[in-house]
């Protein structure tokens, strides 16, 4: 389908700390800002002793307040059923938002299984996290629990961080426990919010990137100037991506000037809070990111190209852990296959090729992909000039680690099967499979029946979009191995942010092609489409 991008007028305002998550990008050597605080947990009632060894980890700490989490692995040859463990503080730190396990009391707590992590097979891992205030001290408790290992041992320290960083300790004793998924039980109706809670913790269902496009800087939409919006960020993703201050009119807006102020303060905000960072894009072809500069030069054309995409690759290295190399290369109108770009007039087609030699030699540990819409199964005319390329720059040798799809597709458009076929012929090719842009519009201009089909979002259209996301995911995991699987992303937090509103074929009309509801400066309500995606992630 045509697409069209949002405005590109971002900037960036103050960056404020706040929870941390391990993250959980491709290259572990960019998993920045991870302070972990060690001590040995305790697991539920059961008549065993030392069946468990735990881990009690602060992952973030600031001024005012903490986020921790408890891990339990089950390191006995049987199978666990049901937890439960216990601690209290000795100072004034206490527990304001939990996700993966019931809490209950007020110092000391009591976190209890939920339903769907209650058992443990032999080898087994349980997390649950919580965030916390305090007044300058994160505590790492003694936690009790039957099943534990040295449960009840006390020894604890504690960290502190100022509002910028966060420092580490450690400390042995008991400890707690659950497992990195989280129920998606309510997530429906809970708030995407940090105000107390018990909510999906999206990300954590996933052993690769869940992410999001952010809006950044002078835009009121920026997550940074609005705090529900970036509570809600860090609470149910691991990466973001720029919707705009990574392209190229914002990062080389003169011949002889780069502009990265805008895009470090976002990156050193993802780092800092345990998010990684996908890079969009080095090289577009629509006309509001080339700049006018670039446009009008008139000497050596790819060594100027290759110097643009080297620097900014260099500038970020070992700080963004993928990049959108070229974006929208592709036409199917055109014999062949090439968009008749500025780029393309001046250079044929080996600008592509190009630019990913010039950033892997920049940083040869990054992840890099070609990006494009369109290329889901359901445009085969497009689809089979993806795979012409993807062989061609493969016989070359050319340093391409990825396929990234947009993924703007329709509630009913490309079928399943469709996507199974798209993300297997990429899988075959031994490349990684990245959803970058994934929304799902309820509305579509392009079908048969009267637009718009929906006019107000109901139970009815909810469970369609549900049905829709959970299908999605579901394909992706079943087709993608583990080793290929570079992340899915969502191309905006809430409805009232997509690029689909201003778009015209969409006429006007109303559409909720997002994971979350208004208003909009939050509380973000998750819809049952964030339900159906969780559902896919856990399998259920």
């Amino acid at each position: 389908m045509p697409i069209v991008r949002p405005p590109a007028s971002l900037r960036f305002q103050t960056i404020s700390p706040s929870a941390h998550r391990a993250p959980t990008g491709n290259k572990p050597r960019k998993l920045v800002g991870a302070l972990l605080f060690t001590a040995l947990t305790a697991l539920g009632a059961a008549p065993y002793s030392a069946l468990a060894s735990c881990e009690y980890s602060v992952s973030n700490a600031w001024n005012s307040g903490f986020t921790a989490n408890v891990r339990v692995t089950n390191d006995t040859d049987s199978a666990i059923d049901g937890w439960q463990v216990q601690w209290q503080y000795s100072g004034d730190n206490r527990v304001t938002n939990t996700w993966n396990a019931e809490v209950s009391g007020g110092n000391p707590y009591i976190a209890t299984n939920a339903g769907w992590n209650a058992s443990l097979q032999p080898g087994q891992t349980a997390e649950f996290g919580f965030q916390g205030t305090s007044t300058g001290t994160a505590e790492v408790p003694q936690v009790n629990g039957a099943l534990c290992e040295h449960g009840g041992s006390s020894s604890s320290s504690s960290s502190s961080s100022s509002s910028s960083s966060s420092s580490s300790s450690s400390s042995s004793g008991g400890s707690s426990s659950s497992s990195s998924s989280s129920s998606s039980s309510g997530s429906s109706s809970g708030s995407g919010s940090s105000s107390g809670s018990n909510t999906t913790n999206l990300y954590s269902l996933a052993e690769f990137p869940i992410g999001v496009a952010v809006a950044a800087g002078d835009d009121s939409r920026s997550f940074l100037r609005i705090p529900e919006k970036e509570s809600t960020i860090k609470q149910h993703f691991s990466q973001i991506t720029a919707e705009n201050i990574m392209k190229m009119r914002f990062l080389h807006p003169a011949e002889n000037t780069y502009d990265f102020a805008d895009a470090d303060q976002m990156v050193d905000w993802a780092l800092s809070n345990g998010l990684t960072v996908h890079g969009h894009t080095f090289l577009w072809h629509h006309e509001y990111q080339v700049p006018d500069w670039m446009r009008n030069y008139n000497g050596d054309f790819q060594i100027m190209l290759n110097e643009h995409v080297a620097t900014i690759a260099d500038h970020f290295a070992g700080r963004v852990t993928s990049w959108d190399v070229v974006n929208e290369v592709l036409d199917e109108t055109q014999s062949n296959c090439y968009r008749n770009s500025l780029f393309y007039q001046r250079l044929g087609s080996d600008y592509v090729n190009a630019a990913f030699i010039a950033a892997d030699a920049a940083d040869p540990e990054v992840d890099l992909y070609y990006n494009d819409y369109s290329i889901s199964g359901g445009n085969t005319a497009k689809f089979n000039c993806l795979l012409t390329m993807l062989d061609e720059m493969q016989a070359e040798e050319v340093p391409i680690d990825g396929v990234g799809l947009q993924m703007h597709i329709q509630i009913d458009w490309p079928t399943t099967s469709h996507l199974r076929s798209a993300f297997q012929a990429i899988v075959d090719r031994g490349l990684k499979v990245k959803i970058t842009e994934l929304d799902v519009p309820v509305n579509n201009p392009y079908s048969s029946a009267p637009f718009p089909q929906y006019t107000q979002y109901t139970p009815e259209v909810a469970a369609l979009q549900k049905a829709r996301y959970k299908a999605i995911v579901q394909t992706y995991l079943d087709v993608v191995p583990p080793a290929q699987r570079g992340g899915i992303s969502v191309w905006g937090l809430w409805d009232g942010d997509s690029w689909i509103l201003d778009f015209e074929n969409w006429q006007g009309a109303d559409d909720w092609p997002l994971l979350f509801n208004g208003p909009a400066n939050g509380p973000y309500q998750e819809k049952p489409a964030l339900e159906g995606f969780a559902e896919a992630l856990l399998g259920q």
